[in-house]
């Protein structure tokens, strides 16, 4: 046994000895950057010296990875934990945070959110395009057991609030939320490391969107499956343990085309004179490729689909970007998909529709009459 007196000798040096090596590591980049960067001077006289010579420094600095990962893998293995933003879940499940914590300023997000949704649905009816919200409940939703975290009730009583909202407006939704679960026992519905819907997941809410609208089909389409992938999910980067620790870095994920059947082009689609009717607004889980929520629409419905989705930016932008757009004044653009992450509407997000003075809104019953039976009050 090292007496107590050595041990700390030894590691009073150790302790030394790996800052005099992280300060030696960073002279071979900071003298790269200065015999390399001519302009060096300017930068300092702009602000940007210091700056830019973080970043290089931050590229190549030896011990930044494996820091990283020795931190990660301390507060997983001591605490089944890492970094904010995400929640370690029960069988290599992860969750984002945002799924789980509701507060005052939730309440008013959530509030001014939904008077938003109610004021964008009678501008759309203004502009003669049928609305129907397509809301995504959150991942925990359907994998609880595997979360293992409880919620307050405010979070809980989440989604069936929101669809209440809507339903007290008149305005047409789908009930995901149930789509969802009756598909779940066949298949994953959400990326067990990611926090989107699986394809399977977006494949199903597809063919609910389908059978609500039941629009005359205009045009077959097939959607054929070409590759599987490893996948690494988004709430990955809040887990960067080394490898061997922490959940499952790697999952399947089957990769779709979608793709007009061109034997039954008919002689607008031959002249390039066509304007879809349907129009999908929303976020990745409509934009991200991955996931082809579009191309499953369209085989579904039997109809070309125009998206206006954007990632990381939220719903309300994408719904301003197809507002600004030449096709919400096209007659031929008759129904708006408008997908709404539940976790999204307790976030702040800027207005769409200035004002409060709408004649539609007072309007309690008849708005979603041509989606009959879409929403129900509670779900």
């Amino acid at each position: 046994m090292i007496p107590m007196k050595k041990a700390s000798l030894i590691n009073g040096w150790l302790f030394l000895v790996v800052i005099a090596g992280g300060f030696v590591s960073l002279l071979w980049p900071v003298g790269q950057f200065f015999l390399h960067e001519h302009t060096a001077w300017q930068q300092f006289r702009e602000g940007e010296l210091v700056r830019r010579l973080e970043r290089r420094v931050d590229e190549v600095f030896v011990l930044r990875q494996p820091s990283i990962a020795l931190w990660a893998d301390a507060s997983y293995l001591l605490f089944h934990a890492g970094r904010p933003g995400v929640l370690v879940g029960h069988d290599d499940w992860l969750f984002t945070r945002e799924e789980f914590y509701f507060d005052q300023r939730s309440a008013s997000n959530l509030q001014t959110n939904l008077e938003q949704v109610v004021a964008t649905s009678c501008q759309l009816r203004a502009l003669g395009k049928a609305l129907l919200v397509v809301p995504v409940p959150a991942k925990r939703r359907l994998y609880g057991a595997q979360a293992g975290r409880a919620v307050t009730l405010e979070m809980d009583n989440l989604y069936p609030g929101i669809t209440r909202r809507l339903s007290a407006a008149g305005v047409a939704w789908l009930d995901t939320l149930s789509i969802l679960q009756q598909a779940s026992s066949s298949a994953p519905v959400f990326m067990r490391t990611d926090t989107h819907w699986s394809p399977w997941g977006a494949r199903v809410v597809a063919g609910g969107v389908a059978d609500v609208m039941a629009l005359p089909a205009g045009q077959p389409f097939s959607t054929v499956e070409y590759t599987v992938e490893h996948y690494q999910g988004d709430l990955l980067r809040y887990l960067p343990t080394s490898d061997g620790i922490g959940p499952r870095r790697e999952e399947p994920l089957v990769r779709y085309q979608t793709a007009a059947d061109t034997g039954e082009l008919d002689a607008d689609a031959l002249l390039g004179d066509v304007m879809p009717p349907v129009a999908l607004v929303g976020t990745s889980y409509s934009a991200m490729d991955e996931w082809h929520f579009p191309g499953f629409l369209k085989q579904a419905m039997g109809q070309d689909v125009l998206v206006y989705a954007l990632e990381a930016q939220g719903p309300f932008a994408a719904m301003r970007e197809f507002l600004e757009s030449p096709a919400a004044r096209d007659p031929r653009v008759t129904h708006v998909l408008w997908e709404l992450p539940e976790r999204a509407l307790i976030q702040s997000m800027d207005v769409i529709v200035e004002g409060k003075d709408h004649a539609c809104l007072d309007i309690e019953s008849a708005a979603g009459v041509e989606f009959a039976d879409v929403g129900r009050p509670g779900g």
